[in-house]
């Protein structure tokens, strides 16, 4: 193939999103750094119906969430795996055995899925809406229901400046009201107020003065909507009178199995009631008197995420650049820290396309490393560690958070405190090149380093690693020597070999 043939083939993209009532899966085509629809699948899975009283997913739910992700990883082959990305929502944020679940998942769908935090999924929702909205200068709120939460999001352009997830949505909303299939006008009115308490605590930070347009993302609105044009009483704007008139409606037909609206797809029937009532206390704690239905939501917003990403526009290297702004964090010694820690994992994993998203955690932890020095300098890797893990930080998923969070409480001390972690060996490599750093920026300003070679024996029975440092500027250095030698007990302590050498190289 020659290389214009290479240049003139589209870019596609991948997207797919887990979701508490529908798994879809999205495929874009980049052009010009706009994307346009490929190839679109919808499975109507309704995972958050499948957990027990134990708060896990059933058998049959799983099995009949695999079969789905079977279909998905067929629409998605010809695909660079690098160009695809899969997450997953409040079901699997809350399903005590969603661990268990993932490894499967992940073999049937062929691709990793990374289980994304509720105000991550609001901020990807806003930009999916906000590139197929018209462009507008407006202060737009963007309201997500979804099986088993709700997203609220105020923002402007692309940028999304408020986000909140509610544990609230149509799938849970109908299983705890209409579990049955009957409607009656109490189970309505309850739902409502049962929703209404969960947004109650953002009222005044998503109230109606905030913003100048409400827009309306995910099925429920969207079913709304449809019924409400197909019925001639709006023109598919949501509006009070139009939730009042299909509230009315909803009691007179008294069950499920009986609701006839025009314009309802058959696969929205079931869970229509818990929408309506959260989609109602929405327009009722946030008086709002219409609402536009908008395409994209959270599938678009991967595509754009993963297309910034590839041009260099990562969020997640903006998010770290306002942490370090917010902390006060000493930006030269983090520079320090994050270029040796770099140089250190590159000896370690020279195959950089092998380990690139590793290594950029890695300098990411490695810039953040001291951000726990704002509540104090005393175990600030503790304070690191917490603030990395329960932080709200966009574009990082919860598996980044926690690796980012393990590495930096293991800068420092025993390692007996992530030890679990320590199966993964490049997981060793980042923490053992992070340690490393720590101790050779222990002085807090600008050295010149000596020759230094950092290798991983591969003839060893376990895990070791050597450590050669030019003799003489180690005698000039006698901390740092001490700090390396303590190296060695505190890697022999978790099975692990660490060694110094200092004699000829």
């Amino acid at each position: 193939m020659t290389a214009e043939t290479n240049e003139s083939q589209p870019v596609l993209l991948g997207a797919v999103d887990l979701g508490s009532n529908s798994f879809r899966v999205e495929i874009g085509r980049v052009e010009d750094y706009r994307i346009t629809t490929e190839s679109y699948w919808k499975e109507t899975v309704r995972l958050a119906g499948g957990i027990d009283e134990n708060g896990a997913f059933t058998p049959q739910i799983q099995e009949r969430a695999l079969a789905a992700l079977r279909r998905f990883r067929e629409k998605l082959e010809g695909i660079p795996p690098q160009n695809i990305r899969a997450v997953g929502t409040q079901a699997l944020r809350v399903a005590t055995n969603s661990a268990e679940f993932l490894p499967k998942a992940e073999e049937a769908l062929g691709h990793p899925i990374e289980i994304i935090a509720g105000r991550e999924e609001a901020r990807l929702v806003f930009s999916g809406c906000a590139h197929t909205l018209p462009p507008s200068s407006e202060k737009r709120l963007v309201v997500d229901i979804g099986g088993a939460s709700t997203e609220l999001i105020i923002g402007c352009g692309f940028i999304a400046k408020e986000c909140e997830s509610f544990h609230v949505g149509c799938v849970n909303t109908s299983r705890a009201f209409f579990a049955d299939g009957k409607i009656t006008a109490s189970a309505l009115k309850q739902a409502q107020l049962s929703a209404q308490a969960e947004f109650e605590e953002a009222h005044q930070e998503f109230s109606f003065r905030n913003w100048d347009a409400a827009y309306g993302s995910a099925g429920t609105i969207g079913a709304v909507a449809d019924i409400g044009h197909a019925s001639g009483l709006t023109n598919g704007v949501v509006t009070p009178a139009l939730l009042k008139v299909l509230r009315k409606e909803l009691v007179e037909a008294g069950d499920i199995r009986k609701i006839n609206f025009p314009g309802l797809k058959e696969d929205r029937r079931e869970v229509i009631a818990g929408g309506l009532a959260v989609l109602s206390a929405v327009f009722d704690t946030f008086k709002i008197k219409e609402m536009r239905p908008a395409s994209g939501a959270l599938r678009v917003g991967l595509l754009y995420d993963m297309l910034g990403r590839q041009e260099q526009r990562d969020t997640r290297d903006s998010t770290v650049i306002a942490i370090i702004k917010r902390s006060s964090i000493d930006k030269q010694q983090a520079a320090r820290v994050a270029a040796l820690a770099d140089k250190f994992f590159m000896s370690l994993e020279p195959d950089d396309e092998k380990v690139h998203d590793s290594r950029k955690l890695l300098q990411w932890a490695a810039m953040l490393h001291e951000t726990g020095r704002m509540i104090s300098p005393s175990g600030y890797h503790k304070h690191s560690q917490y603030i990395l893990m329960n932080s709200d930080l966009p574009g990082f998923s919860r598996a980044d958070q926690l690796r980012m969070s393990t590495l930096v409480l293991g800068q420092r001390g025993n390692l007996k405190k992530v030890e679990s972690a320590l199966g993964d060996p490049v997981f060793v490599d980042m923490l053992l090149s992070l340690r490393l750093a720590v101790i050779f920026a222990h002085a807090r300003r600008t050295l010149r380093l000596p020759e230094i070679k950092l290798e991983r024996l591969q003839h060893s029975r376990k895990t070791a690693f050597r450590l050669w440092v030019d003799p003489q500027w180690l005698a000039r250095h006698p901390l740092t020597g001490y700090l390396l030698e303590q190296e060695s007990l505190v890697w022999a302590r978790v099975g692990m070999e660490f060694t110094l050498e200092h004699g000829a190289s």
